[in-house]
């Protein structure tokens, strides 16, 4: 109703949801970048680059959401306090843009290509070029969309599913056309699969 009533603000609940939740996954990534980074933690350093990186696939993926819904955004990439968080105030869409790409490319150049299919779904190079490209897309960065796509698609790891109609069936899975997905999970209350082909 409050969509096509124009009634739409800040107040609206989906709204506001949408705008906690981004901020949510952003201070955890933030948390687990910081950690990564501070402290000595007894993991190899191959694993640390990838935590990092999928920590900043993450980031990179709610600030550019954020960005598309708001324009300018309050944007961090530390741990803060309540009371500083409160005294934050917005920073230029274009800023939070040039990191967006800084984070993304830190996970093209850390991330793996694959993983093994018993592996739960995470960040992969691909998903993170395709991220980027979609960013770059909705910003009108053309050239730079054009180059993610490329990167991506030279991989050689995704390809059309012949089927359209039965790709969005629970019985089709997982397929070459999915660069990213987080599947529905009873236990962990996710009852939409989000997908980005």
């Amino acid at each position: 109703t409050p969509i096509t009533s124009a009634t739409i603000n800040g107040e609206w609940a989906t709204v506001a949801t949408r705008w906690a939740n981004h901020y949510r996954a952003i201070s955890r990534a933030n948390t687990i970048i910081k950690n990564l980074e501070s402290k000595e933690i007894p993991i190899t350093d191959a694993a640390k680059q990838k935590y990092l990186a999928e920590a900043r696939f993450v980031r990179a993926y709610q600030y550019a959401r954020l960005i598309d819904y708001f324009g300018d955004v309050v944007y961090y990439t530390d741990v803060i306090p309540l009371e500083e968080a409160y005294k934050t105030t917005r920073t230029r869409k274009e800023d939070v843009l040039k990191a967006v790409y800084e984070d993304f490319d830190y996970a093209i150049e850390h991330l793996p290509v694959s993983y093994p299919a018993a592996d739960p779904a995470r960040a992969t190079r691909g998903a993170a070029m395709a991220f980027k490209c979609r960013t770059a897309l909705y910003n009108g960065d053309w050239a730079l969309a054009r180059d993610a796509a490329k990167m991506c698609m030279e991989l050689g790891v995704y390809k059309l599913y012949p089927d359209f109609g039965e790709l969005f069936l629970s019985k089709t899975g997982k397929v070459d056309e999915i660069i990213y997905s987080v599947p529905r999970s009873v236990a962990l209350g996710v009852s939409t699969n989000i997908r980005a082909y």
